[in-house]
């Protein structure tokens, strides 16, 4: 039978109603909280008893410090006259139990209290909040760009929409938090002054919710690169989770080690700090070098290859296709649940002979979730590329002229180009499903139109 245990809370650093509650109920079923921490909360196997908790503040404290300081030893001093027992604490969080039936409060001023709450909700919770709430905003201004001018390129990444989906929670569960506190503290202001203790408010199912969703999220991004992305993603993404479980154990290990040993709070706080920069930045190193020098190298792969082309110039041409050593690279260059890009190019050798050898570029857009099949489809009409020439940078948008869809067998066709560029063999085709830009070097027959509906309307 096991003695400790470990947990993530969901509860809120002010809430201490929901604290104390929790920690009573715990109690009964035999575990007596032991330590908090940024990696869970510790607890030790007890018999089930009914106990009272008591949480109060002491906005002095911090998570550095090698153990309560004088303050804070008088303070426990006075709350065990009282009858309370210091069982741990979390940052400026004091948390106390007792067995007795009808115990004598440890906070007796309500004013006090809430001045002291307020303290260390400024000190150390209300700044981060408002950082996260501020880049998950940011977050969600460039997702609703996104949405609008690069829709393939959100929904087609599974990176992108792990962050649409986690992004936006965190805001959303910051802005509940502060907004939750603050409505809390005006009611409690007004309580106070009629010397009335307010409970805190329970945002605890919300935050579970969040976390539960955020960490789903996670383990699905997870699961797709490792199992159907490109060799060098599969390798990334596994070196990022042992490169973040490592530097958040690495960290918590190294702060509680100074605590042990009676290190000062300033010592503490510097040396953790440069492990966690040190760290961060020589752990990353080898693993973007190291990537980047196997890939170079040919060691791993950055696209995910595609055993073969699902149209080519030998099905194009049949027995009309010029002799010549054909290579075709088909690879899928984005995917995600709900769009997935792949690109084709075929080119052929001949050694230098002057003869006509025909070239086949086209890109498909599998569009998963029909909901988003409209705006992808805008997208491509609307596709605008950056182009540098002699140092100058400029962007052309793409001209589409509609032409005859039947030859293809698609719903529409384009004929596409770029902006003061004579119309090509370019097209856009648009299928049920598919969205086709294909490239010729020469002019497609129906026949060939017939066989790229054949082979890529349904891929």
């Amino acid at each position: 039978m096991r003695k400790t245990k470990r947990r993530m809370e969901t509860l809120s650093f002010y809430d201490r109603t929901g604290v104390e509650r929790h920690l009573e109920q715990m109690a009964e079923k035999g575990w007596m909280i032991d330590r908090i921490s940024n990696l869970g909360w510790v607890y030790r196997r007890i018999e089930p008893q009914k106990l009272q908790f008591s949480v109060t503040y002491y906005p002095k404290a911090s998570d550095f410090d090698p153990g309560p300081s004088e303050g804070q030893q008088v303070y426990h001093a006075f709350s065990a006259h009282a009858g309370w027992k210091y069982v741990c604490s979390w940052a400026q969080m004091q948390i106390f139990c007792t067995d007795q039936p009808d115990p004598v409060p440890i906070e007796t001023d309500p004013e006090i209290e809430l001045e002291t709450i307020h303290a260390a909700m400024v000190k150390g919770f209300l700044v981060p909040y408002g950082i996260l709430l501020a880049i998950g905003l940011l977050w969600i201004a460039m997702l609703v760009h996104d949405l609008w001018d690069d829709p393939i390129g959100l929904f087609s990444s599974v990176s992108n929409l792990f962050l649409s989906v986690v992004w936006p929670l965190l805001a959303l569960l910051c802005f509940v938090e502060i907004v939750a506190y603050l409505c809390w503290r005006a009611r409690a202001r007004k309580a106070a002054a009629r010397g009335e203790f307010v409970d805190t408010p329970n945002t605890r199912p919300f935050q579970r919710v969040v976390f539960t969703v955020c960490a789903a999220a996670f383990i699905v991004q997870l699961l797709y690169n490792v199992t159907t992305g490109s060799p060098v993603l599969r390798v990334v993404s596994i070196l990022m989770v042992l490169y973040m479980l490592v530097l958040m154990a690495a960290v918590q290990g190294v702060k509680q080690m100074l605590k042990r040993k009676k290190v000062s709070r300033g010592v503490n706080r510097a040396v953790t700090i440069t492990v966690d920069v040190v760290l961060a930045f020589g752990m990353m190193a080898p693993i973007v070098f190291g990537t980047l020098r196997a890939t170079q190298n040919g060691w791993l792969d950055t696209k995910t290859a595609v055993e073969a082309s699902p149209l080519t110039l030998e099905e194009l041409w049949r027995n009309e296709l010029p002799e010549a050593d054909y290579h075709s690279d088909w690879t899928e260059t984005a995917a995600s649940p709900l769009v997935a890009v792949y690109d084709v190019r075929e080119r052929g050798s001949t050694n230098g002979a002057d003869v006509f050898i025909p070239s086949l570029d086209y890109t498909v857009t599998e569009v998963k979730l029909p909901a988003l099949y409209g705006r992808c489809r805008a997208q491509l009409l609307e596709k605008e590329i950056s182009l540098n020439w002699r140092q100058v940078s400029f962007s052309t948008k793409r001209i589409a002229t509609p032409c005859d869809a039947a030859p293809w067998g698609a719903n529409e066709a384009w004929q596409v180009a770029w902006e003061n560029e004579i119309p090509s063999d370019d097209y856009l085709l648009c299928y049920d499903r598919n969205l086709v830009e294909i490239s010729f070097s020469w002019t497609p027959t129906d026949e060939q139109k017939a066989v790229v509906g054949e082979k890529l309307g349904n891929l």
